[in-house]
């Protein structure tokens, strides 16, 4: 556990063993933990619970996408649904029937490593993402 931190107390962050709570999920797969995402940022799909992250990086392995962010959409039916801002690789950047068929390459990929309640209701390509100075997708919750 860390001594200090910058900012703040380590009595503030720290538990009584000296462990501090980032929020992170992780879920076990055999002998090894991976993560998840983070507990503020899971979206609730007709009471489903999914992590952005894992969507992002099923959408992140098409060669045409350079980055995403999954976000939730109001839905009166089921609380949220799920959509994705997309930026494609500088050299990829296509307009009309190549950006409907990027984007349907990223669906089928989606429909193919994901549950259903998973998969992108809408994608939607952008220039840029917001990032953080350590290079982290800066996300909005609320």
């Amino acid at each position: 556990t860390a001594s200090r931190y910058v900012g703040a107390e380590p009595a503030a962050l720290a538990d009584r063993d000296g462990f501090v709570d980032t929020g992170d999920m992780l879920e076990p797969h055999g002998d090894r933990y991976v993560f998840a995402g983070r507990r503020g940022g899971i979206i609730n799909i007709g009471g489903l619970k999914v992590h952005p992250e894992e969507i992002e990086a099923v959408i992140n392995l098409h060669p045409q996408v350079r980055m995403s962010l999954v976000r939730p959409k109001r839905s009166p039916i089921t609380g949220s649904i799920v959509i994705a801002d997309v930026v494609l690789k500088s050299e990829c950047e296509r307009a009309g029937d190549e950006l409907l068929a990027v984007k349907s390459d990223i669906l089928k990929l989606c429909h193919s490593a994901l549950p259903r309640h998973k998969v992108p209701a809408s994608i939607s390509f952008v220039s840029a993402l917001d990032v953080g100075a350590t290079g982290k997708l800066a996300r909005r919750h609320g």
